[in-house]
């Protein structure tokens, strides 16, 4: 038994890098109308702020993400490469073209 307990321990510790390598369709960086937005799995920069994100979820075609302060965004990406950005806070929402 704690044989097995070791193995998946040390089956789920190895497996946490690679979950943590995600990759997501909006990272990068992008001409956002106002500003150069840059998105990591990590973190935001709106052109002049570093945010780290601290959560994100799929919600249908698109991600939430969460930051400190309860403040979200949703962004997804279009068919035609174009990143969707909004914010339920300041009612503000751009169409986002792809820099890298």
């Amino acid at each position: 038994m704690r044989f097995l307990l070791a193995v998946c321990s040390a089956t789920l510790l190895a497996a946490g890098p690679s979950l943590a390598a995600e990759t997501f369709a909006f990272e990068g960086r992008w001409n956002c109308e106002v500003a150069e937005f840059t998105f990591t799995a990590d973190s935001y920069n709106n052109g002049s702020e570093d945010m780290p994100i601290t959560d994100i979820a799929v919600d249908g075609n698109g991600f939430v993400l969460s930051f400190d302060d309860s403040y979200q965004l949703f962004v997804s990406v279009n068919p035609d490469s174009t990143l969707y950005w909004f914010s339920p806070v300041s009612g503000d929402s751009f169409t986002c073209q792809r820099l890298d």
